[in-house]
């Protein structure tokens, strides 16, 4: 809600064209089919312990344990849940009580989904997984592959069925097979989905550009991209942090651009992790698009529509600019000719997903009021309902008939949905006694902003924790 208690309003449907699941044991547990149960535990397989890829490389899945005592912050981004107040919830100390309240259960169950809609204003949305798309591009089998996408997708269609009209679900698909690819994306046409999911990095040596015949005979991916444009589903390039190198079995491994930022981290005061968690995610994007738009490979496939996912957008018309610039000067050096400028190819079959808080995006929304389609990463720490979104952009003065263009029908356009509408103003959220009230959550916010105060700050907190550990110790360890 505004600042000064004004409820936000609008006209218009909006449709959340990226938000996330905390991918449920269900999957596991009712929708691998009995007699592949265990080609897909060797394969793919979580429990409430975790998640282990290929049978034997331990990796996150998705559970709390990980994030403890804190709370888990792919759950965390939910109605009013504001990137200060999780900043504040950061440095509090919260019992078991207050996690479980900030464990929004919108996130693996549809009711309660859709009345966390409600509040965050999304009339509709397109539900993607989080662990299972980062862990899967790596699984070795095909078989194991094709097994687990037929579960997750199962499980999907199912859970969208409690509100047809305002869920969807953006599809696995199994790239380590094109043949059952194509049979997978076939299939998720029959499901209703309207997004097949790709990550564009080099997994186990396929990078999503393999089109023409190798010298090898290794299977292209031109079948694949055929099966999108024969079925109408929208290529989703959905990108993800390039932290998987150690639980691979090699500290080295380079799949992703990613991968050459995060050693950086080393020795300037900067976690590991950080630079790729912040950068990754564009450079996986920009990588791409730099390959899709200098080549020639929507000329190739005019039919196709592809979208941007979980990629922010406001470094695209920068990159565009480049590519355009490149297009011309490198004309000669292009194996195959391009017929259209990079910029024209992408706003003639491309869309970028923006968050809420991309102001530069409103600013230039002349660049994006045809391409841009709004997501809310809800529920990761990151994520936003659409109500700052519409704040944003009226300061910005993005016109209103904009808006509607930008957070709900260039998505329903792409996605081939009819609009439905069952949101039209902001309402309130009853909190626990507990929780951070507006003006300590302000005066927390105003302390992070000066680097001297935060770290006089940080110095009084852990001082406090050390006394709290030694006490709880007889005063010595």
């Amino acid at each position: 809600m505004a600042g000064n208690g004004t409820r936000t309003k609008k006209s218009f449907p909006v449709f959340d064209c990226d938000a996330h699941v905390n991918d449920p044991l269900e999957i596991w547990t009712k929708f691998v089919e009995p007699g592949e149960r265990e080609l897909v535990r060797n394969s793919y397989w979580r429990d409430s312990n975790g998640a282990i890829l290929n049978g034997r490389l331990k990796a996150f899945g998705g559970e709390d344990s990980l994030f403890y005592p804190s709370y888990n912050s792919i759950e965390i981004a939910g109605p009013g849940m504001t990137k200060e107040v999780k900043r504040r919830l950061v440095f509090s100390r919260l019992n078991d009580e207050q996690r479980e309240y900030l464990k929004h259960k919108g996130a693996f169950n549809a009711k309660a989904r859709l009345r966390d809609m409600d509040l965050m204003g999304i009339d509709q949305v397109l539900v993607i997984g989080t662990m299972v798309n980062q862990n899967y591009p790596f699984i070795e089998s095909p078989e194991g592959a094709r097994a687990f996408a037929r579960a997750y997708n199962n499980w999907a269609a199912d859970w969208c069925t409690t509100s047809p009209d305002r869920l969807f679900f953006a599809g696995l698909i199994p790239l380590q097979s094109p043949e059952y690819a194509v049979a997978e994306i076939k299939r998720l046409k029959t499901l209703g989905s309207p997004v097949g999911l790709i990550r564009p990095i080099d997994a186990q040596g396929q990078y999503p550009n393999r089109i023409n015949p190798s010298y090898d005979r290794s299977p292209t991916w031109d079948p694949i991209y055929r099966a999108f444009e024969e079925t109408g589903l929208v290529v989703g390039m959905h990108t993800f942090p390039a932290d998987h190198a150690a639980f691979l079995g090699d500290a080295n491994a380079m799949y992703s651009p990613g991968n050459l930022v995060s050693p950086t981290g080393h020795g300037e005061g900067v976690q590991q992790g950080l630079t790729s968690q912040t950068l990754s995610f564009i450079y996986e994007a920009t990588v791409w698009l730099s390959q899709v738009l200098m080549s020639g490979f929507l000329d190739r496939y005019p039919k196709i529509k592809m979208a941007i996912f979980e990629s922010n957008a406001m470094w695209l018309p920068g990159v565009l600019e480049r590519l355009d610039r490149y297009y011309t000067l490198y004309a000669n050096e292009r194996r195959v000719p391009a017929k259209r400028m990079p910029s024209q190819a992408f706003y003639d079959q491309c869309f970028i997903s923006f968050e809420s808080d991309e102001v530069p995006c409103f600013r230039q929304w002349d660049r994006f009021e045809n391409v841009g389609i709004w997501a809310s990463d809800c529920y990761h720490h990151d994520g936003a309902d659409v109500w700052s979104a519409i704040r944003r952009m009226n300061d910005a003065e993005v016109p209103e008939a904009v808006q509607a263009k930008m957070l709900g029908s260039n998505a329903l356009k792409l996605y081939g949905l009819q609009p439905k509408m069952y949101v039209t103003e902001e309402q309130p959220i009853e909190r626990p006694a507990w929780f951070p009230k507006d003006q300590e959550v302000q005066a927390f916010a105003n302390v992070q902003k000066d680097p001297k105060l935060a770290r006089e700050m940080m110095a009084k907190m852990a001082g406090a924790a050390g006394a709290q550990r030694s006490a709880s110790h007889g005063g010595g360890y």
